[in-house]
């Protein structure tokens, strides 16, 4: 949602900034300024969208791992359990 918005109010940034330019070359400067603005914002944005993705990938990684041990566990007593000779699933 907050990415959304972002993008949304860099692209209202943009369309104000194009429309400044055309209006008055003397707001150059202004616009130049509010264009790279805008693009750190989105820049940062990406970035912080990239970690949190990261940050859900390595979560779902680990949780996974565990789901695994947890199920290889559960077959390995099932078969001590049946006292049969090989227990490793």
């Amino acid at each position: 949602m907050n990415i959304k918005r972002t993008l949304l109010n860099t692209a209202l940034v943009l369309v104000t900034a194009a429309t400044l330019a055309a209006c008055s070359q003397d707001s150059e400067d202004k616009v130049e300024d509010a264009m790279s603005s805008a693009g750190d914002t989105v820049e940062q944005t990406m970035d912080d969208a990239g970690d949190a993705l990261n940050s859900a990938g390595n979560s779902m990684e680990d949780t996974m791992t565990d789901a695994g041990n947890a199920v290889e566990d559960t077959c390995e007593d099932i078969k001590e359990g049946a006292n049969a000779k090989d227990t490793d699933c």
